[in-house]
């Protein structure tokens, strides 16, 4: 009888035991961090540390334990649009695409990138702008991100700059419709310009049919005959006509 009663009491333990160790250390978990991915674990929503890439197992406790990926991809931010005025004092605003990866992602958990590289791309384009007249910015997009990207540092807090690409140029409306007048003046005047050329080019083909058949009475005997077999009822007479006779 004693025996039983010790078995049990030493279950009893056990499983209290058992249960114990499970209160404080939880349950536990296996992720995985992608190679492009570092992974941000917080306990009671404050950070604690970092997971590179690979498998970790993670014990759960009472507190709430996250874990939150943070990815270090190139990744891409819009900005603007950003009220600018041309080197040739005309106002547009500008809108531009930067491409960037994460150098030091404790520092980007601590201080978010988004902020800062908006603002060095906002102060990108205004400079831009104001160095450049507006028929630049609308006709040279290679040059110009070329001259983006050169502008700004390599590294913007936490964020390491790859490439600044001006996304769009977009005028004032009464800009746009000065523009589309000017172009559609310059259109008119190509297409008068074409149409004086054919008219000269006709007129001179005429002036050297003109010449050839003065110069050879015998083309215009010929040309005639030709008109002749293609008419129909159709009377021709060549050289004078003898007196008292009518045509046939």
């Amino acid at each position: 009888m004693f025996d039983t009663a010790g078995l049990i009491f030493a279950f009893a333990v056990l499983a209290i035991a058992v249960w114990f160790l499970r209160a404080m250390i939880g349950d536990r978990r296996t992720i995985r961090i992608s190679p492009w991915e570092r992974g941000v674990v917080s306990v009671d929503g404050v950070f604690d540390r970092l997971l590179e890439p690979g498998r970790h197992t993670i014990w759960g406790s009472r507190r709430s334990v996250t874990i939150a990926p943070l990815s270090m991809a190139l990744q891409y931010i819009q900005v603007g649009p950003v009220e600018v005025v041309t080197a040739d004092r005309l106002p547009a605003r500008l809108t531009a695409t930067v491409a960037y990866r994460l150098h030091d992602a404790e520092m980007a958990i601590r201080e978010p990138v988004w902020s800062p590289v908006t603002q060095v791309a906002n102060t990108a384009l205004v400079r831009l702008a104001s160095a450049h007249s507006m028929d630049a910015l609308l006709g040279r997009a290679e040059e110009l991100d070329q001259m983006l990207t050169a502008g700004v540092p390599d590294t913007v807090g936490a964020a390491r700059i790859e490439s600044i690409a001006l996304s769009a140029v977009i005028l004032p409306p009464e800009l746009r419709r000065l523009m589309s007048e000017v172009e559609r003046a310059r259109l008119e005047g190509l297409a008068a310009l074409e149409r004086a050329r054919g008219e000269q080019a006709a007129l001179r083909s005429l002036a050297n049919a003109a010449r050839l058949l003065k110069d050879n009475p015998e083309l215009a005997h010929l040309r005639l005959l030709q008109t002749a077999g293609a008419a129909r009822n159709t009377t021709i007479v060549i050289g004078d006509r003898p007196e008292g006779r009518r045509p046939s």
